[in-house]
């Protein structure tokens, strides 16, 4: 009767999802970094709710909505306080930040495989009915998929943080570094990326600390590379001025002021917030001529300047309204290169571990 009546207990135990399987042994293998990644998410979140709360309300005070940093109306005489208050908290936050993607591939991607290729307890996994393909399926789709929500928090969370400081932090402006790699879609591809390279190179190295090592100089190499591609991704603005005359050359006027960079150009709302990517001198046939070959503006480059008939200055840039296209165009490349390591992981899978 005892042993009757104990059997609904243990029915009652057994209800509700549980874990099985290749499912329930990769997250025994992971729940650590886990749970650690999200103790430090939710510190993460109460640190940016109180920083933003306390910059939303400064700028509500000193009536800085709508200002661009060095802005001439008066009520924007505030923006350099308001720099000088934030500036390095955000800023530095988002430097940390941005070394998510090499901590995940590093510390996750790096050891996701190869700690079991060196010790060989994958093949405990495949003598259990399991085949390769479901085997490295489930090893990479439980870390993605937390990868993918994780960072996909931190983005939403850094750019609720960053967006109401948009023009009002020189230095920080939606093209640069960051906030540009730690917001919108272009966390959640990098983190990707590199927690796949990681787990593929630890697949066909088959040692741990390699794995690591390897995939760190990589994503360094990859992140340098990626930012000096990505001005390129998406068709830049062009813009020109005619100022230069042959009144200018020889003159005792102040000529260092107009440097190619610092020419008041026409661009939209004469604002610091369209990125130049790029600018020099203009000939008088229109042609591009390098702003390195005779120097700035000055009484010691103008019989170089004349001699190539320099008339005006080019400059090409991405207003603000490039954002999103480049934001994009940056995350498509990358997840189409993630997706090449996925296939290459799962054939190196199939055939070769």
């Amino acid at each position: 009767m005892t042993a009757i009546n104990s059997l609904p207990t243990a029915r009652t135990r057994r209800r509700g999802p549980h874990l099985s399987g290749l499912v329930w042994l990769t997250w025994r293998q992971h729940r650590s970094a886990f749970w650690t990644g999200l103790f430090l998410l939710a510190v993460l979140t109460a640190f940016v709710v109180v920083q933003r709360s306390q910059m939303v309300s400064y700028i509500e005070t000193h009536h800085l909505s709508g200002c661009i940093y060095e802005a001439p109306e008066s009520r924007c005489e505030g923006v350099n306080a308001f720099r000088a208050r934030f500036y390095n908290v955000m800023h530095y936050t988002g430097l940390l930040i941005s070394f998510i993607p090499l901590i995940i591939g590093v510390f996750l991607g790096g050891p996701l495989l190869a700690r079991e290729l060196e010790n060989e307890t994958y093949a405990l996994s495949c003598s259990q009915s399991v085949s390769r393909t479901r085997w490295i399926s489930f090893k990479l789709g439980l870390p993605a998929t937390v990868t993918t929500v994780g960072t996909g928090a931190l983005s939403l969370l850094y750019t609720w943080w960053w967006r109401p400081a948009d023009t009002l932090l020189t230095g920080m402006y939606w093209y640069q570094s960051p906030p540009f790699n730690n917001i919108g879609l272009v966390p959640i591809a990098m983190s990707l990326l590199a927690l796949l390279c990681g787990a593929a190179i630890g697949m066909v190295l088959r040692r741990t600390v390699a794995a690591m090592v390897v995939t760190g100089t990589i994503s360094v190499i990859g992140w340098f590379g990626l930012n000096l591609l990505r001005p390129h991704l998406w068709p830049l603005h062009e813009t020109t001025a005619h100022r230069v005359t042959a009144e200018f050359y020889g003159s005792p006027a102040p000529l260092g002021l107009f440097k190619p960079n610092m020419w008041p150009l026409n661009l939209p709302n004469q604002s610091l917030n369209v990125w130049t990517v790029d600018s020099g001198y203009l000939t008088s046939t229109g042609q591009h001529f390098g702003s390195s070959a005779c120097g700035d503006f000055s009484d010691a480059s103008a019989s170089c300047l004349k001699s190539h008939d320099v008339v005006g200055v080019w400059a090409q840039y991405h207003p603000a309204s490039d954002f999103w296209p480049l934001q994009l165009a940056t995350s498509s490349l990358i997840l189409a290169l993630a997706a090449a390591v996925t296939v290459f992981s799962i054939w190196w899978a199939r055939n070769r571990a």
